[in-house]
């Protein structure tokens, strides 16, 4: 299925919403520090082996942490990448603009980052469909794909799968990524993963959780 088609005044919703999935800066953050986040959580695991190789951000409030495959660099990933971040709800008119539309925030927030997606990439950009549902009773819409020349640290692409997770308190973005090391390693494959790689991502979005709101169970230590 391709990306839902948006009303004018919905694709304004998107580009409003779009501002604050960024991480937002501030003398408060804690950089680089490891930290139990406070509040409602989304529990998701990465790929076995993979390892934290960054945290940023308020145990109480917006945070992005990231996992990598073992020998792999923060700033010269190949194999894969996973981002997780938490981030307030947009203002209530922007909700209510949403809601009015028969649209939820993450139906919003997802068409919106693959068209950004499409329009930074420098090279070709195949998408992966937008797909709208709900996973263990949160609303969620997941899509991906994959930009063939995506600058120095990725000379022959990136491709990426997003899930927009729409808790009780909080949203969550979750990304997985991966980069080719060769100009011709796995070309059979239109994003260039290989389908179990890509299923395997999608497993571990099906078994995201959330802990810690007013009607969840508390989040592990």
């Amino acid at each position: 299925m391709g990306l839902k088609k948006l009303t004018s005044a919905a694709m304004a919703a998107c580009m409003a919403l779009a501002a604050l999935l960024p991480m937002r800066a501030g003398a408060e953050l804690i950089t680089g520090a490891v930290f139990q986040p406070k509040g409602e959580n989304l529990m998701i695991s990465p790929p076995p082996g993979w390892r934290m190789a960054y945290m940023d951000g308020r145990p109480d409030g917006d945070y992005v942490v990231d996992f990598l495959p073992p020998n792999e660099a923060h700033d010269s990933w190949r194999e894969g990448y996973m981002g997780v971040q938490r981030r307030s709800f947009p203002d209530s008119a922007l909700l209510d603009n949403i809601k009015a539309r028969n649209l939820n925030v993450p139906q919003v927030a997802i068409a919106e980052i693959m068209q950004g997606a499409q329009r930074n990439c420098p090279g070709r950009f195949q998408p992966m469909g937008q797909k709208n549902t709900v996973t263990n009773g949160i609303p969620t819409s997941v899509s991906g794909g994959f930009c063939d020349r995506a600058g120095a640290a990725a000379p022959y692409g990136e491709g990426s799968v997003v899930a927009v997770f729409q808790g009780q308190e909080r949203l969550f973005v979750v990304q997985f990524g991966w980069r080719p090391a060769t100009q011709n390693e796995l070309k059979e494959y239109g994003w260039r993963i290989t389908p179990a790689k890509l299923q395997q991502y999608l497993d571990l979005l099906n078994g995201a959780t959330l802990c810690g709101g007013a009607d969840e169970g508390p989040c592990p230590k």
